[in-house]
């Protein structure tokens, strides 16, 4: 299956429901009538998160009516083709309700349970970094006359944590996952750190201007496309276990050797802090 993924009909679909939700995300943005609601996991959600994913759904399941779609707003249809998108429709809701530019829509595509192609689209940067299994990963970026330019998406070859640029989320977030041990032993060992979080900092490891992304709170949606990207740009995406698996619930990417060293502290810190608790 992963050799006949490029031509598959889905594929053309994936990259088009990402344009129809960054014109959707761009009719909300900056809009002084934008409300923000917030959901039961204490997480914001706005009208635009809601209407995009409804889209998304309404076109995956008119084209594809067999597939499953999973999705943040709105819950999970099974499928019965093997296939299933999983949606998150505003990636970074609390950049989107501030006026901020850094948030994005991922869609991923799986089969039988793999993650065979993704996208992660940033209509505000006026970018996109996707990818299909054994067909490449790319960088799409509008210019100033409207054309846009199409690369490779490559890691950068960093060769070690300590000259490496990272990306993570805040320290709610660590705390949230107990990890406030592996957030500063990172801190300590990388050269830089930055608060680039959601998708952005996943998008700036696969083009080659981050080195290293950490997450600890991750739902399937928000690691959604980075397994195959970060595969196809010639990078490693993980859990904190190890596992290249987007139901984990943390994330960690990199080029092969800064995953290695960013894995190590995590699995080292969550022993240790195993081991304090039971002493």
């Amino acid at each position: 299956m992963a050799s006949s993924v490029a031509a598959d009909p889905r594929i053309p679909l994936l990259l088009d429901l990402a344009g129809r939700a960054a014109t959707c995300a761009l009719r909300h943005y900056q809009s002084q009538a934008l409300e923000v609601a917030t959901k039961a996991d204490d997480s914001p959600v706005t009208a635009a998160d809601r209407e995009i994913e409804a889209l998304l759904r309404g076109e995956i399941r008119r084209d594809f009516p067999n597939d499953g779609v999973l999705g943040e707003e709105h819950g999970e249809l099974p499928s019965t083709s093997g296939w299933r998108w999983v949606i998150d429709p505003i990636d970074g809701t609390v950049s989107f309700a501030t006026g901020v530019p850094l948030f994005g829509t991922l869609i991923a595509l799986e089969h039988d349970g793999d993650v065979v192609a993704g996208i992660c689209s940033m209509p505000a940067l006026g970018e996109r970094v996707w990818a299909v299994r054994d067909g490449g990963a790319w960088w799409d970026r509008t210019l100033a006359d409207g054309s846009t330019m199409r690369t490779a998406a490559r890691v950068r070859a960093c060769p070690a944590l300590a000259q490496a640029l990272v990306c993570t989320s805040g320290l709610e977030y660590f705390e949230r996952a107990r990890a406030t041990e592996t957030l500063v032993a990172v801190a300590r060992a990388a050269r830089r750190m930055r608060g680039w979080s959601d998708c952005y900092g996943g998008m700036l490891v696969a083009t080659g201007r981050a080195d290293g992304w950490i997450d600890p709170v991750m739902n399937p949606w928000d690691s959604g496309p980075f397994p195959v990207i970060m595969a196809e740009a010639g990078g490693v995406f993980s859990d904190f276990h190890g596992r290249p698996d987007i139901r984990g619930g943390s994330a960690i990417a990199g080029s092969a050797a800064v995953h290695a060293e960013l894995l190590r502290i995590a699995q080292a810190s969550a022993s240790h802090a195993a081991s304090n608790a039971v002493a």
